[in-house]
Parts: structure tokens; sequence; C-alpha cells
């Protein structure tokens, strides 16, 4: 799956979206946390708290960084339907298109680091979106599969746990490819470790038989 360039708007709300985080990460550093408002990120950024707000709904989200968005139900329907016949497929393109925001620039993520390690609760937003994307994939894909259940691969099982155990393992293949995309140059899109992931997933499962 190749990226295509982003137009000349797509692209400035991506630089205002990163001087945000940049500048909040940085003021979180040098003032501590408590001490950081929206109001003191917007000075510094010269942008209104309007415009912030059009990025982020808290100051939480700037420092922390949007880890991902839980996509519409009819978007993930739509990704499931391009791979009927692979739901674990389907439910990878599903986090692909949850993860699209990350910043990935290796020093803020250094930095959030950082941050998370004195604010926990931080990190706990990120996975209490995880969270959310999950149980809303599993519940459409559940929907999907009982709609079809020619495209099921466990016919001797229920829908929803097919559709859980789907979910899991496409979200433990995805938090891999993600630490593995971070440790790399990131030269290469996301996507082309996903089938190493998969492989080394089953290999660890196969290796108890």
């Amino acid at each position: 799956m190749g990226h295509e360039t982003p137009g000349l708007r797509e692209r400035k709300r991506i630089a205002t979206r990163q001087q945000i985080e940049q500048t909040a990460v940085e003021l979180v550093l040098e003032l501590g946390y408590e001490n950081v408002t929206v109001e003191r990120i917007c000075e510094r950024c010269n942008l209104s708290t309007r415009t912030f707000f059009n990025y982020f709904p808290t100051k939480d989200a700037a420092i922390g960084g949007l880890m991902l968005r839980v996509p519409a139900p009819e978007i993930m329907t739509t990704l499931l339907a391009e791979h009927p016949e692979d739901p674990l497929r389907g439910a990878l393109a599903v986090f692909e298109e949850a993860m699209r925001l990350v910043d990935e620039r290796p020093d803020i993520l250094v930095h959030r680091r950082q941050i998370f390690d004195r604010h926990p609760a931080l990190l706990q937003q990120h996975l209490a979106a995880f969270h959310e994307l999950e149980d809303t994939l599993t519940r459409t894909l559940t929907q999907e599969l009982l709609q079809r259940p020619g495209h099921r691969l466990l016919d001797d099982t229920a829908a929803i746990d097919e559709a859980t155990v789907t979910v899991v393992i496409a979200g433990a293949a995805m938090r891999y490819v993600f630490r593995q995309w971070q440790k790399s140059e990131r030269a290469s899109p996301r996507t082309e470790l996903v089938d190493p992931a998969l492989e080394l997933m089953a290999r660890v499962l196969r290796s108890d038989q």
C-alpha cells in the first residue's frame, strides 16, 4: 500500500498539528505539566485557542499526542469489505487507518516517554483510545460475520468470539509493528512490517505444538 503525496492544505494542517504537539511537549519539559495550559501553548505557537481545538480536544491530547482516532463505523465496514475472505487483513487495515495520525518523529517520541514516566495518567488515555477502537471494531466485525457467514473462518465458533480473537490478534500485531517501525529508519510504510509480524506470531504459537 503506497502513500499519496498530501496536498498543500493537508501539509499545512500536518505542520500546524506538529507545531502544537512539539510546543506542548517542550513546555511540559520546561515548565512542568501543571503549569502548561492551552492558552500558554497557543501563545507560544502564535495561534488562537479556536485553532488549537480544531486539532486537539484537550491539552493532554496535545501533550500525549493522538495515538489513534477511531474510524467511523462506515469506514470500518468499507475496510473490512475490501478483505471479504480474510477478516484479519480487514481488521489490520482498520488499525492502520486509525493510526495514521501518529506523530512518529523520534525526538518527540523520546520526550513523550519521559513525560509518560512522570505522568502515567497521560499514557492511560492512549490505552483507553486503543480499547475503544478494539471494542468498536469487534462489534462491527461481528455484524459483518453474521451478515456474511460464508466468509467466516471458524464455523464452529460464535461470531462474536471469532471477531474478538481476530481483533485481539490484529491489535497485538499492530502494536508490535509500530514498535519495530519506531526503531527503524521509517523509510518504508508500516504495512511492510505486517506480514513479518504475523509470521513471527504464528511461529510463537506453533512453538508449543
